[in-house]
């Protein structure tokens, strides 16, 4: 989270107008990545249909629109290629409604399973129009995706879409990919850190559970005057999952309002009049996530001894505990941004087995 002292205009204006956009199609996918910013696996659903993807588009376009700005939209996950069929649907809709390309499309590429295959789905991207695709390519996808199904996915990708399309993330472990998936804990966890050296980025999610620990801590205390005012009041970036919750672009879990009843302009509106109100948004726009703990002390939580790797860290954990909790749970969620209740008092009901059939069809 961007943090930093806030400002009176901070405080008084109204959020950034929202200009890039991610729709999370699922959080369903093949991996359980430790460095995962939502919780997805191959057990999570939360499924995006096309006629609500390509609504929430329009609205989207619609809000930039309003305000002097163009909107761009990625289409993400989970994994988004794992139901092919439904983003082939989202993609064709959109054309069909007028809308916009797809800006990008990020993958773990497990589904490039033969080169045909591969050529195939890519040929339809270019010929939607699709800006670029992204894949992920690290020590935490290469445990769960055969590193030839990213090489080849890349080289065909190149090929296709063009190079300037194509963006690898990150590029140091294509040229040098290292397979974690019979290495022991000790040597992986060490492969964890060494990977953090090179490329720290936000730990939220089940990066927050997993990896967070690994790294040295600081009491709470340390991150106390650092507030997310500019992450989460003058992000130009929201996501939207298939419940159509908006969340800011680094952010999951923070609930800045819910689409559906209300068109995507109707939500930044509300989101400008009512955010003091809400005690999670005010939290962290005035004092980030060391007066979000505040918060939560008062609800019986208790500070890690070994402290937080970073104020990410201290907001996911926290966030973790209310939502377990039950507090809050139109400002905190869903659940697959969250993984099981650390208070058992409090039981989350299993996610339903995810139904699409990742490598049915091309």
């Amino acid at each position: 989270m961007d943090g930093g002292k806030p400002t009176g205009a901070e405080l008084s204006a109204v959020p950034a107008s929202w200009e890039y956009a991610g729709l999370l199609l699922t959080y369903w996918c093949n991996a359980r990545c430790a460095f995962c910013y939502v919780y997805s696996g191959p057990d999570r659903t939360g499924h995006m249909s096309i006629e609500t993807a390509v609504a929430l588009w329009r609205g989207l376009e619609q809000h930039a629109a309003a305000h002097g700005k163009t909107m761009r939209v990625h289409l993400s996950g989970g994994e988004p290629f794992g139901d092919w069929p439904r983003l082939a649907g989202v993609l064709r809709a959109a054309r069909d409604a007028g809308l916009a390309p797809a800006e990008k499309i990020e993958t773990n590429a497990f589904w490039a399973t033969d080169d045909d295959l591969t050529r195939a789905r890519l040929e339809l991207l270019r010929a939607f129009g699709v800006g670029r695709l992204v894949v992920s390519t690290d020590v935490y996808h290469q445990e769960f995706v055969p590193f030839d199904r990213v090489a080849r996915c890349v080289r065909v990708a190149r090929a296709v879409l063009g190079r300037g399309r194509v963006r690898v993330r990150w590029p140091d472990f294509l040229r040098q990919p290292l397979d974690l998936r019979q290495m022991p804990t000790a040597d992986k966890h060490a492969a964890y850190r060494a990977a953090l050296r090179r490329h720290r980025d936000r730990l939220t999610g089940r990066a927050a559970d997993v990896v967070a620990p690994l790294l040295p801590g600081s009491p709470a205390a340390s991150f106390r005057g650092s507030n997310c005012a500019r992450a989460v009041l003058q992000s130009r970036h929201v996501h939207i999952d298939g419940y159509g919750h908006v969340f800011p672009g680094v952010c999951s879990g923070v609930i800045l309002g819910k689409a559906g009843t209300k068109t995507i302009d109707e939500l930044w509106n509300n989101l400008a009049s009512t955010w003091r109100e809400n005690p999670v948004l005010n939290a962290l726009i005035v004092g980030g996530s060391y007066e979000l703990l505040q918060h939560a002390k008062s609800f019986g939580y208790k500070e890690l001894p070994q402290g937080y790797a970073d104020r990410c860290h201290l907001c996911t954990h926290v966030r973790q505990y209310l939502f377990d909790q039950g507090i809050w749970p139109d400002l905190i969620g869903p659940a697959e941004c969250y993984g099981e209740p650390r208070n058992r008092s409090r039981q989350r009901e299993p996610a339903a087995s995810a139904t699409a059939n990742p490598e049915a069809s091309t």
